[in-house]
This record gives C-alpha cells, sequence and structure tokens, in this order.
C-alpha cells in the first residue's frame, strides 16, 4: 500500500520532469545547462514535499494503526524522489559507467535494506527506517553531484521556461498512466473478483520491451534537440531510424515467440483460474507495434510539446468509449483490445502532427521493415487465437 499509494502520487510529474530535461538541456547553452540541472531538482524536491505530506495525512486519517509508518515513508518520499535527477545528471555528462554503478548499488542497497529486515522476521518499521537513511544518503549525494555540474541558483524565469514544456507531457503521462486505474475500475464493476484478477495479471507488457523503447525515446529526443540546435536535424532523425531500426529487429521477433509461448509460461505461474490471462497477456503484447513508433521522440526534440495535450485527451476518450462498447462484443479482452487500439491511433495523431512540422515517416522509421514486423506479429497472434499454431 506504501508503495502504490507513493507511486501513484509520483509518476506522472517525475517521469514529465526527467524526460523533458534531456530534450530541454540539449537544446540549452552552456550556461543554461548548469542553471536548468539545478532549477530541476528544486522543482522535484517541491513535489516531493508535497507528495510527501500527502503520504502522511493519508496515513493519520485512512490507516490511524499504521499512520507512523506513512510517516516515515513520507520521508521517503521527500528525500528519495529528487535523487532520480541523478541519474540524468550521469548521463548528460557522459558519466555512464558511474551511471551504471550508482544504479547497481542504490537498487541492490533500496532491495536489502527493504527486505533483509522482513526476511530476518524484523518489523517493518525498522526496513522503513532504512529507508529513509538510504534516501538521506542519495539526497547528500545528488547535492554533492549538483555543486560539481550545475549552478546553485534559483531561476525563476527559466523555471517558468521549462515547466511550460513539461506539463502538456506531465497531462499525456497521467491521462495516459490513469487509463489503468479506469480499466481496472470497469473491469471491477461488471465482471467477478476471479476475472479482475485474470486482468490485472494478464494487462501487461514485458517490462523489459517497455524500459528499451522509453530509453531509446529519451536518449534521442536528446539528441534531435541538440542536432536542431546546430541545424543538424535530418541528421538527427537519420540516427533515431537506424537505433530504432535496430531495436525492431529485437522487440517484434521476441514478441512473436512470447505469444506462442505465452500459455504456457501461465500455466507455471499461476494455478488455473489465472491462466486465461494469458489471453489478455497477448493482446497487450500487440502494443509493441506503436511502441516501435516515435514520433513523440521527434515531438519533444523539436520542443513541440502543447499538441500532448490535445493527443492525450482524445486517447482517454477513445480508450473510454471503445472499453465500453467493445465489452459487449469481446468481454473483458474488449478492455485490452480498445487500449491495443487507442494507443495505437494516439501514435498515428502525433505521426501527422510530425508530418504537419515537416518530419515525413520516413525520416525517423523503416517503413517497410515495420509494416513487415507488424504483420507478422499480428499473424503470429490471429493464428494463435485461432489455435493453429500455439505451444
Amino acid at each position: 500500500m506504501l508503495m502504490l499509494l507513493s507511486s501513484s502520487l509520483t509518476f506522472f510529474w517525475v517521469s514529465s520532469i526527467t524526460n523533458t530535461l534531456i530534450p530541454f538541456y540539449h537544446a540549452s547553452d552552456e550556461e543554461k545547462q548548469k542553471r536548468i540541472l539545478f532549477n530541476a531538482f528544486a522543482i522535484l524536491t517541491i513535489f516531493s514535499v508535497i507528495a510527501g505530506i500527502i503520504t502522511a495525512v493519508v496515513g493519520h486519517y485512512k490507516y490511524p494503526k499504521d499512520a507512523d509508518l506513512f510517516q516515515m515513508f513520507g520521508l521517503v518520499v521527500f528525500l528519495n524522489t529528487p535523487t532520480y535527477i541523478a541519474d540524468y545528471i550521469f548521463y548528460l555528462k557522459g558519466k555512464y559507467k558511474s551511471l551504471m554503478i550508482w544504479g547497481i548499488v542504490t537498487f541492490g542497497a533500496h532491495i536489502i535494506l527493504l527486505c533483509l529486515p522482513i526476511f530476518m522476521r524484523q518489523t517493518l518499521n525498522l526496513a522503513i527506517n532504512l529507508l529513509v537513511i538510504l534516501s538521506m544518503i542519495k539526497f547528500n549525494y545528488t547535492l554533492v553531484l549538483l555543486m560539481k555540474y550545475s549552478l546553485i541558483s534559483f531561476h525563476t524565469r527559466l523555471i517558468q521556461e521549462f515547466m511550460k514544456k513539461v506539463l502538456p507531457f506531465l497531462f499525456s503521462i497521467l491521462l495516459a498512466g490513469s487509463m489503468d486505474y479506469i480499466n481496472s475500475y470497469i473491469v471491477e464493476y461488471y465482471f467477478s473478483p476471479i476475472d479482475f484478477a485474470v486482468f490485472r495479471y494478464g494487462a501487461k507488457e514485458l517490462p523489459i520491451f517497455l524500459i528499451l523503447a522509453n530509453s531509446l525515446s529519451n536518449i534521442y529526443s536528446g539528441e534531435i534537440a541538440n542536432f536542431n540546435k546546430n541545424g543538424q536535424l535530418q541528421e538527427g532523425l537519420a540516427k533515431l531510424k537506424l537505433s530504432s531500426t535496430k531495436l525492431m529487429r529485437w522487440l517484434f521477433p521476441s514478441t512473436i515467440v512470447l505469444i506462442l509461448v505465452s500459455k504456457y509460461f501461465f500455466e507455471l505461474a499461476y494455478n488455473q483460474d489465472l491462466v486465461q490471462g494469458y489471453k489478455i497477456f497477448n493482446i497487450y503484447l500487440l502494443l509493441i507495434i506503436s511502441r516501435m513508433l516515435f514520433p513523440q521522440t521527434v515531438i519533444m526534440g523539436l520542443m513541440k510539446n502543447r499538441i500532448f495535450y490535445l493527443v492525450s485527451t482524445n486517447y482517454l476518450i477513445i480508450n473510454c468509449i471503445l472499453s465500453f462498447w467493445l465489452i459487449g462484443f469481446l468481454g473483458i479482452e474488449g478492455i485490452a483490445y480498445a487500449t491495443v487500439i487507442s494507443f495505437m491511433v494516439e501514435k498515428i495523431l502525433l505521426v501527422i502532427y510530425c508530418k504537419m512540422e515537416g518530419v515525413q515517416l520516413s525520416k525517423y522509421t523503416s517503413v517497410p521493415e515495420y509494416i513487415f514486423y507488424s504483420i507478422l506479429t499480428l499473424g503470429a497472434f490471429f493464428l494463435n487465437l485461432t489455435g493453429v499454431i500455439s505451444f
């Protein structure tokens, strides 16, 4: 509950601020780059204070018996969340080895300090207190990085300029993330508890696919911003095209294999009631078709983020309408299909916007290869769905 509450309070603004930071940083001159690192940290800290207070207040009123746990976890939220910028400082400064070491050490420490006390049958309170100490260490180390690589000064006008770029993306992530909760509510309302469990266990993308696609998007939004600043936009688009093509050649075949063997894995992992979740999982795997289009990367690189307001609103509306409509035809699986269709519509709208800005799809996507792999993936899905091919 603590992790769920904190993630729901932070996921949208942390992602929007850090993802916007990369192209904004690359599009700025050297002095502005130093200023934006500290001011982005300041924004994260302000939001973290608010999220930490809300965490403590929720615990006080909704879980009074565990209010002390929520108060301590509020400190974790406040101290730990701003430290996400450390990853981006290492990346933006080209300190890739340091980034890997930082990631391994902090993630490993987080898991050990949380799980070891519980494994040794100590209290959850002890585990959270250890996380407070870890968060404090990370926070102070982040301050050291900022003193080394940034200019420590608040710059109101720069914060306003930066937040103008952040807000459309924040709005987009908030709507997209909220759809997961809305879908779950629809399933809970219309279907049985077992159906709800089947949907929740099945309605997932493979995390490594999502990480690779999002990482490529984040990196190349900065690359495109940098090339565009130097009047070399076409070169930046060509690099995005080459890298996205390489990613396609790994992720599409992997998706096809997963579609064909997912039932076997669900039988190994879950009891008989939940095995049917593989059908939902297979539908969600089709999201790879839209994930392999990167118009949002181009838009962020060009700093044209305002379009996300319109497109994200359309995504939410289309997803809701399709979910209610397809339930009548396809049952619980209709909600999953609605998500796949609406996400594809969102990407198409962004592709159209890029074209309106003078950037053709073929400039940043290997269209023939993309179509070929998409057809293969859809073919494997329908062959598995009809039982012609399955394992």
